[in-house]
């Protein structure tokens, strides 16, 4: 046998087969995801004393400090909770948190912006809720939320995450949703700060087919969205052509709530779109003639004001009207003026001497009496 084979002692011992732990958890990484439990803990705590009246200002306030402070990472958690407190049977809850929402987007303007498709819809939601304050407080959201992202060229792009999610809720048979959808489209467009018109003016085709549909049963609160867009300027001549019928249909509606709103609407073109509708004032003065003895008075008060504006308009129109008139008949009247001198001479060429001659014979009678009376004067005076 020989020297060269090695001892069975000098043998390398077995590797251990053991597959080695997945993904180790970091001490960095379970400090921060401990961090987000505590954090986490601590917001659904502060949303549960919301219910409470004692306690509901402290929630408040360690809301939106948690808020003012909270890190990227952790912001996605956050909704996840207010959205959850959406949920919540007590009123003070639901309204808090959907207030929280625009509180958030507007401490985090640019990072809340991407997850804008998930805030707005959620909103929306929320406005088949039975209670009104809810809804307003949706209503009130939707305006902070333009308010902050709706402002110009750019806001433009944006104006489809608003109107998208409102004109699908819109389409529900159940009017408080109609109601309240369109509410939020009209608080939309009056807290836009910069206006994207362009954008804006793209919603008056489907408005006016909301109008003329029979199913839709919101029609008042509809109105008042073209109430809003004339504020802004922004109903283009083809829109606002195509709008009037449908909303002088809606002044002979049996909704009293329905006429008052398009008088109001009616009042609110007259006031900012004047300049566009004073061809049609004529009609629109005759519709209003003829409704303005309503049987409520909200109504008969809504077209009065109505009315006494667009007959102002019409009134503009006729006076612009005569005067052009005018300025016609002067040109005629001054190229016949300019004839009639010499037309006159020549049919009555002793006129001019005889009148002279009545001239010179008054000149003469006063000149006359005058020198008597200095006569008489000076005789009275003239010494013995």
């Amino acid at each position: 046998m020989s020297n060269s084979q090695a001892p069975k002692s000098s043998k390398p011992s077995k590797v251990s087969t053991l597959p080695p732990p997945s993904n180790p958890l970091k001490p960095s990484s379970v400090s921060s995801h401990l961090a987000m439990v505590e954090l986490k803990q601590r917001i659904l705590t502060s949303l549960s004393k919301l219910s409470d009246r004692d306690t509901y200002q402290i929630a408040v306030e360690d809301l939106e400090k948690t808020i003012e402070c909270l890190s990227p990472d952790n912001l996605p958690m956050l909704l996840n909770c207010l959205f959850d407190s959406s949920n919540d049977p007590k009123q003070a809850v639901k309204k808090e948190s959907l207030r929280l929402l625009s509180v958030l987007c507007n401490c985090h303007g640019e990072l809340a912006a991407s997850h804008l498709t998930k805030i707005i819809p959620h909103i929306v939601k929320r406005l088949k809720d039975a209670d009104s304050g809810v809804r307003d407080a949706c209503r009130d959201s939707i305006g902070a939320l333009s308010a902050q992202y709706l402002k110009g060229e750019s806001g433009g792009n944006m104006v489809g995450l608003f109107v998208k999610p409102l004109f699908d809720a819109m389409g529900e048979q159940n009017k408080g949703v109609q109601s309240g959808a369109a509410t939020c489209m009209a608080k939309m467009v009056e807290c836009a700060s910069d206006p994207p018109l362009a954008a804006f003016q793209k919603l008056c085709p489907r408005i006016r087919k909301l109008l003329n549909n029979q199913n839709f049963m919101a029609k008042a609160s509809l109105l008042a969205v073209v109430a809003s867009l004339s504020q802004v300027g922004a109903i283009p001549p083809q829109s606002l052509e195509a709008l009037l019928p449908s909303i002088h249909e809606c002044l002979g509606s049996t909704d009293w709530a329905t006429r008052k709103a398009a008088a109001d609407a009616l009042s609110a073109l007259a006031l900012h779109s004047g300049n566009l509708v004073a061809d049609r004032a004529s009609s629109t003065v005759t519709v209003l003639e003829g409704c303005r003895f309503d049987r409520m008075k909200p109504v008969r008060d809504s077209m009065t004001e109505a009315l006494q504006l667009w007959k102002k308009i019409a009134g503009e129109g006729e006076e612009r009207t005569a005067d052009d008139q005018k300025a016609l008949s002067c040109d005629g009247d001054n190229a016949q003026s300019a004839e009639s001198p010499e037309k006159n001479v020549s049919k009555n060429p002793t006129t001019g001497d005889n009148k002279t001659l009545a001239s010179d014979s008054v000149s003469e009678g006063k000149g006359g009496s005058i020198i008597d009376k200095a006569v008489v004067i000076l005789k009275k005076k003239a010494p013995a």
